[in-house]
């Protein structure tokens, strides 16, 4: 006998085929190394490929773009000594971030979020079990229509912005801010928003806005070694703004949550993705305390990241429509007259009238496509080397599928910069072609869950709004337009803020101001 405790023949097969198995693997990894790096513009020491971008005079999603038509649909960069593979087209896209999703659905652990207390957060997570996790407890509480028909806090939450706007028009941004806040805290905890100084608001906008701003110290991944130095020392202020963020991080986890199971005590909680959670949690593990605490930590992670998640992107997603009826005002008027003919004058459009907008439902894509959120979405990272049309990409890539690029391709939307929800109408440019709901919202296993609610409520706002209002640009002293500057995006942020325009907000008749008050009279919840 062997060694193995097995006949000889046998053992000699399984070494055998051992040595050929790992032989093949070794020789791969060493074909594969040999292989050159993706093309890209020439990188310099230390700096990369920085200052070409920064001189560029272009955005950094713009100069990426322009590389492309150089160096292909995937570009190899060097960010200040990360090495970054930006993806320019859908095609690109989805072969390595959708069809290899296992290798390329990790998140790089920036330094600065972890020391301000966000490691916990969903959208930052490595790929891995928490990730998952996080994922099936969003399926079965917050995605699923047998669990909460958000459709109707929706609906109801939409006649609240009508009211705002008839009654202060000139804090539009403010109205368009509150309203998907409004939904998603009704949503996840069951809390109802009265007012503009909420304190949760506040809570969710300063958190949001920290969280993106802690991202960017990038500088503290090159020189990791700062952590360790004493708070007084020059240059370590963001320490201190680290502090802060746990603070915030700490209080978006847990106040909302604990006040929510409050109510459920006093008897006074209103349905919930939360209230579902506790009752199940409560049912299921009445004699595991442990697996009870773990269970419910996780959860209030999942619920503090779908609030902070969901309120800064869509409500810039409403500010673009408002800014692209500003700027195409036959849109408005078109998308007007088809709302008379369908639903008339006598109600506020609703769900069901869906189908019969398709004007309105194209208008919405064209939202999307026009204006996208996230030029470059949060970065993902790969986890182990790979091969992609004959180049190597290392382990540790971070890899940015430039949205902006692929929504601004002129191959595939003509006259890309122009808004025209007319070209996904039958007979229009685009009625066949890729869809922004196919890369706005991300790719494979790190795809955004609440995609579906997003679309269904920028449906419900635009028609909506349309239905009741005219938006025209405001006038100066001499009675003339003022004009719409360009928008002016910050490059340090994921997520393409829209400052509020020199605009107008007028009932389109008695009728449709008597219906928002009626409306809104319900009340939001």
């Amino acid at each position: 006998m062997s060694i193995f405790g097995l006949p000889p023949l046998y053992t000699t097969l399984i070494c055998a085929t051992t040595s050929i198995v790992l032989l093949t693997f070794w020789n791969r990894r060493r074909q594969k190394s040999k292989l050159p790096l993706p093309p890209g513009p020439k990188r310099f020491p230390f700096v990369g490929n920085l200052i070409q971008a920064a001189t560029s005079g272009l955005s950094m999603w713009q100069t990426a773009s322009e590389w492309g038509k150089t160096y292909g649909d995937a570009i190899y960069l060097d960010i200040v000594g990360f090495p970054a593979l930006v993806l320019n087209s859908q095609d690109v896209a989805v072969d390595l971030l959708a069809k290899r999703s296992s290798d390329y659905s990790s998140r790089p652990r920036f330094v600065m979020p972890v020391l301000a207390g966000w490691e916990w957060a969903t959208a930052t997570l490595p790929y891995g079990a928490k990730l998952k996790k996080h994922r099936a407890i969003l399926q079965k509480y917050f995605l699923s229509p047998d669990v909460l028909n958000y459709t109707d806090v929706q609906q109801r939450n939409c006649y609240m912005f009508l009211q705002g706007l008839l009654d202060n028009p000139e804090k539009y941004d403010k109205h368009a801010h509150r309203l998907p806040v409004s939904i998603l805290m009704m949503n996840v905890y069951g809390h109802e928003v009265e007012t503009d100084d909420d304190p949760f608001v506040r809570l969710g906008e300063e958190s949001g806005r920290a969280l993106i701003d802690h991202i960017s110290y990038i500088f503290l991944d090159l020189l990791p070694w700062m952590q360790s130095l004493p708070e007084w020392f020059p240059g370590t202020n963001f320490m201190k703004i680290a502090r802060e963020g746990r603070v915030l991080s700490s209080r978006l986890r847990h106040e909302l949550y604990t006040l929510t199971k409050k109510k459920i005590r006093d008897g006074t909680a209103k349905e919930s993705m939360t209230t579902k959670f506790l009752g199940d949690a409560a049912a299921n593990n009445t004699s595991n305390l442990a697996s009870y605490e773990a269970e419910e930590e996780e959860f209030a992670d999942v619920a503090a990241m779908v609030y902070l998640a969901g309120g800064d992107t869509t409500s810039t997603a409403i500010m673009n429509l408002i800014l692209a009826v500003l700027k195409f005002p036959e849109t408005m008027y078109r998308a007007q007259e088809e709302i008379d003919r369908v639903v008339g004058s006598d109600r506020l459009p609703t769900f069901e009238d869906r189908d019969n907008l398709p004007y309105v439902n194209a208008l919405c894509t064209e939202i999307l496509r026009w204006e996208v959120l996230g030029p470059f979405a949060l970065p993902r990272c790969t986890t182990q080397d790979d091969e992609y049309r004959g180049y190597r990409i290392p382990a540790g890539t971070l890899v940015l599928p430039n949205v902006w690029a692929i929504a601004n391709n002129p191959d595939v939307y003509p006259d890309p910069s122009a808004f025209q929800p007319e070209r996904w109408l039958p007979g229009g440019a685009n009625v066949e072609s890729i869809r922004p709901m196919d890369y706005i919202f991300g790719y494979g296993r790190r795809i955004c869950p609440g995609r579906v609610w997003v679309e269904h409520l920028l449906f419900i706002t635009a028609a909506s709004l349309l239905a009741t209002f005219n938006i025209d640009r405001a006038l100066d002293v001499n009675g003339e337009p003022i004009p719409i500057p360009n928008v002016v995006h910050d490059e340090t942020s994921f997520i393409r803020f829209v400052s509020p325009s020199a605009c107008t907000f007028k009932p389109r008749s008695e009728k449709a101001a008597r219906l928002i008050r009626e409306a809104a009279s319900i009340g939001p919840a």
